[in-house]
């Protein structure tokens, strides 16, 4: 997103959200899946999911059904999962692993290579005009950053992965994110509309009164602040070392944990800022946003299931020296994110079931709540005709 945080912090008015209806309306939301959710890349997983040759797994988006699978070559490659013939489902299962090397529709058995070549259509009357060339299978933009994968409809179409990644894709160069090690996953199903999940991320107005154990682990939250610049007199305190006001964990802290206490192994390639900072984001709209910790990496990650409705994905990645050592107190990392996220899913969903108020218009905007408006500006953008 494009954000001017001085410039709204100067502002003496409120202003606007959107219409309280684009959160329930069945219209905006096909709209936003055809004009956002179609058009951006949407993270998929980690590559590892489908590591040997074979291995696929199908992802849900909106309407849609996307095939990912591991061809002779070691390349990850994405298909709508349609047959080119009358367009029956491929395959059917969310993963496993295809023992022909083949994707076989289970239709009229139309047969197609790990690429999507059309390569065998069994009992068909041939005839002059029939090309299999032309009935491969429909591609998918595929994308890999730091072992993660990242899909696109938009296919040759889609935008520059490079330009998506906010603030960049290279903040996180110093994590070693490629060889990380799923330790746990979480998933559950939100009663909110993907916008309201977005929304509660991007501001900590709420923090205090929903996240008293975050706040105090990281203490600028507690002032309903995101980082040093959101301070009304921000260049006052440039200087100041309290956490308070610099951001970052708490003094004596080194992770987010129960305890505030680092459990796995430290990233060896860490500087000494990212390591007092203890936590760097990086968001991917509208689906994923990764949070680097000095001793693990989480991945939160959505699909939109309805209007109403989103399909929530927390990923906790360490390294493979951290998971082997036998006093590794993963529940110590795992309870402090897992406790975050139901604060924030349990007032989503307050936030779904309140926006549907008859005189409920439109709600107003904090000066605290500047990325709220910035993430408006990015849906407006791209759901303007």
């Amino acid at each position: 997103m494009d954000t001017d945080k001085k410039g709204f912090n100067n502002l003496t008015e409120v202003i606007p959200s959107l219409a309280a209806k684009s959160y329930f309306d069945e219209r905006t939301y096909e709209s936003e899946l055809t004009s956002i959710w179609y058009q951006n890349w949407i993270y998929a997983g980690r590559a590892d999911e489908i590591k040997n040759v074979g291995d696929f797994k199908s992802v849900r988006l909106g309407s849609q059904n996307i095939l990912l699978v591991r061809s002779t070559d070691l390349v990850i490659n994405g298909f709508f999962n349609t047959c080119r013939h009358r367009g029956s489902k491929l395959c059917t299962q969310d993963k496993g692993n295809l023992k022909t090397k083949h994707i076989s529709c289970p239709y009229h058995r139309w047969t197609y290579s790990l690429d999507g070549a059309l390569v065998k259509t069994p009992h068909l009357t041939p005839t002059d005009d029939f090309d299999r060339s032309n009935y491969s299978l429909y591609p998918v933009a595929v994308e890999q950053w730091g072992g993660c994968l990242f899909v696109n409809l938009a296919g040759e179409n889609a935008t520059s992965f490079d330009l998506s990644m906010d603030p960049s894709y290279d903040l996180l160069d110093n994590w070693p994110l490629q060889d990380l090690k799923l330790a746990h996953s979480y998933q559950s199903r939100l009663q909110c509309n993907w916008k309201i999940f977005w929304e509660n991320f991007v501001e900590c107005y709420h923090c205090p009164g929903l996240h008293p154990e975050l706040c105090d682990l990281v203490p600028i939250y507690k002032r309903t602040q995101v980082s040093h610049d959101d301070e009304p007199d921000w260049e006052n305190h440039q200087q100041d070392t309290d956490p308070s006001y610099r951001g970052g964990i708490k003094t004596g802290a080194g992770s987010w944990s129960m305890d505030g206490k680092i459990h796995g192994c430290v990233f060896p390639k860490l500087s000494t800022e990212e390591r007092q900072i203890g936590f760097v984001y990086v968001q991917n709209l509208p689906s994923v946003f990764v949070v680097a910790h000095a001793d693990y990496v989480r991945i939160v990650s959505i699909l939109p299931d309805g209007p109403d409705g989103i399909l929530l994905k927390v990923e906790w990645l360490l390294s493979e020296e951290s998971l082997a050592k036998e006093n590794l107190a993963l529940a110590k990392i795992v309870d402090f994110g897992l406790l975050i996220i139901q604060q924030d899913a349990t007032i989503c969903e307050l936030n779904q079931q309140g926006v549907q108020s008859i005189p409920h218009h439109n709600g107003v905007l904090m000066p605290q709540e500047y990325d709220v408006a910035n993430f408006h500006r990015w849906v407006q953008k791209h759901v303007s005709p």
